[in-house]
């Protein structure tokens, strides 16, 4: 409601009294305050949080509940922007942030390389993500075993480099590379990754540097013994199509409801106005392959390109979704770039034209201080259909309470119904009605029977609240629950106080007018215009109970008095509207 409509020239009724129509104008602006914007249900909304070099976390601590509280604020800082996905890197130079039988634990939680301290930080990271209704990926530097200059890491006699030299080849730039090309390698990483779906919880496995290293590495050996005579180029495509293919083999038996992902290069091969390194020839990743044989779920193209020169975002998006052959294309988003960053919001709304499953932002601290205007409502995951069918829906029932200000809501539902690893999903509601808009509110695993919080500025008399389980893929798993209504108590006491058919209040914009009109009831209102001796009827409009906004395509304010009329209870109120000439 725009105030400039609202002063004392606007509108002249002789029959309201002034401490109704401060009551009614203070609840016209409570009710009309509340909207829902445009609602994107399903869309993957995630952020890498990078732990290589302690790049977002941890914190420069050895401390554990400095560590535990740095990531529980990043976690909350992640739900209040609402995103909805963690891709939380748990292997980086050849060490984890996981308990491992195969390789050593990170030294950035407690200074040693293989020292475990008195915490599992991906257990934790999981455990937090689930609780603020989070989906968690673990992110995984795959080949890439070893980069920048902390040497003590790679001489450590338990890293990989040190075990097997023979599976290693090294670079220029100090980085050590596990060769692609060796089936005790791929033996080993499958192994590593199996161990993580075995042991956690985790919602899925993402493979990044899950390729060749650009420029040429020394690898003749190993093509002799396995080449079979195939060319060079085609034979490492294979290496690592092979290797993900029985990945997801072995992982799916393991837990058939993960999800594979993996990160590649945005540029899979050059596009007109998009040409540059290229995944499919230069490290040779044959992304399309993987996508069309099924062997992954989604993939996460690193477009880290602006909208306006080439390699141009736009163009990339649109050649990768044009090639998803029916999977998930998360769009990586480059937040490090001070030109990408410039333009986010745009970033995303090409990726939403253009039909993209999300974005995905490196990494966090980039995006910390953000605010997503994109993301003014909360969004569940984008739906991987293809890993499990749909479940039998459950009957999910939804009560609530309110005191001082605080808002109890409870599910409950049959023990046998409720989906393993599951969510409940709270949506607030216009109104009662089954096909009311739901704007999603919060979302927390449904081992959670019970969630409260603060109602401190209340902008409505009545809220509307259902509720909706869905399963570890964010299929839904229960039918809709009933719509719970919740009454504000205090405006409900200043709505009681509101005297029926004494309170319309004129609005004038321009050359048409909008009245406020309250009822007690559902029924039928007629507008007239008053003559020397007959009226003539202006419009007709059907009132709801409560407070109603008629948008009138006339000037009320030509006419001195007009008579409103309800039919149901058959009585009528005069008012003084025009200005005297």
């Amino acid at each position: 409601m725009d105030s400039q409509y609202l002063n004392k020239s606007t509108f002249r009724l002789s029959i309201i009294k002034l401490k109704f129509m401060k009551k009614t104008i203070l609840l016209i602006i409570l009710l009309s305050s509340y909207s829902l914007f445009a609602q994107i249900p399903r869309e993957t909304r995630a952020v890498w949080v990078s732990t290589n070099f302690k790049l977002d976390w941890p914190p420069p601590s050895d401390n554990e509940l400095k560590q535990k509280n740095e990531l529980i604020k990043i976690l909350n800082n992640i739900e209040n922007k609402n995103l909805n996905t963690i891709y939380f890197q748990v292997r980086s130079n050849g060490t984890l942030l996981f308990k491992s039988s195969l390789e050593p634990f990170s030294p950035y939680i407690t200074g040693k390389v293989g020292k475990i301290g008195n915490y599992d930080p991906l257990e934790f990271a999981i455990e937090e993500a689930h609780k603020r209704g989070l989906e968690i990926h673990a992110w995984i530097n795959t080949f890439r075993i070893f980069s920048g200059n902390n040497f003590a890491i790679k001489n450590h006699p338990l890293h990989i480099s040190q075990l097997h030299p023979e599976w290693t080849y090294k670079k220029s730039d100090n980085s050590i590379w596990l060769n692609p090309g060796l089936p005790k390698v791929r033996e080993h990483l499958i192994k590593l990754v199996n161990e993580i779906v075995q042991n956690y919880n985790i919602d899925g496995i993402q493979l990044d540097f899950i390729r060749y290293p650009q420029n040429q590495i020394d690898d003749d050996k190993s093509y002799n013994q396995y080449g079979n005579g195939k060319p060079i180029a085609d034979w490492r495509r294979e290496n690592i199509t092979n290797f993900i293919s029985q990945l997801n083999r072995e992982i799916k038996v393991t837990n058939p409801k993960i999800k594979l992902g993996v990160t590649p290069i945005g540029i899979y091969k050059s596009i007109p106005n998009g040409r540059g390194m290229e995944g499919y020839s230069d490290v040779f990743q044959d992304t399309r392959k993987w996508l069309s044989d099924g062997i992954i779920d989604y993939a996460v193209p690193q477009i880290y390109w602006d909208a306006k020169k080439a390699p141009k975002f736009d163009l990339l998006v649109k050649d990768w979704i044009t090639n998803s052959y029916g999977k998930n294309i998360i769009v990586g988003i480059a937040a490090y770039k001070p030109e990408v960053y410039s333009e986010i919001e745009r970033e995303i709304n090409i990726t939403r034209n253009l039909n993209a499953s999300g974005v995905a932002f490196f990494r966090y601290k980039n995006i910390k201080q953000k605010r997503f205007y994109s993301f003014a409502e909360k969004s569940l995951p984008a739906e991987m259909p293809w890993i499990e069918a749909p479940p039998k829906l459950a009957e999910l029932t939804l009560s609530s309470n309110i005191k001082n200000k605080k808002l109890s809501l409870n599910f409950t539902l049959d023990k046998n119904e409720i989906s393993p690893k599951g969510y409940f999903a709270l949506y607030q509601k216009e109104n009662s009605n089954s096909d009311a808009t739901n704007k999603l509110l919060k979302v927390v695993p449904n081992y959670i029977s019970n969630i409260s919080f603060a109602l401190t500025k209340p902008n409505k008399i009545n809220y509307y609240y259902s509720a909706i389980q869905f399963d570890k893929l964010w299929n839904e798993s229960s039918n809709e629950s009933n719509s719970t209504k919740i009454s504000v108590p205090q405006l409900l006491e200043m709505e009681k106080e509101i005297e029926p058919f004494t309170n319309p209040i004129l609005l004038q914009n321009g050359e048409k007018s909008s009245l406020m009109v309250y009822s007690n009831i559902d029924e039928e209102m007629c507008l007239f215009k008053l003559g020397i001796t007959s009226k003539t009827l202006l419009s007709k409009h059907f009132l709801k109970k409560g407070v109603n906004k008629l948008n009138l395509n006339y000037d009320l304010n030509k006419y001195d008095e007009v008579t409103i009329s309800y039919l149901s209870t058959n009585r009528s109120v005069t008012l003084k509207v025009g200005r005297k000439r």
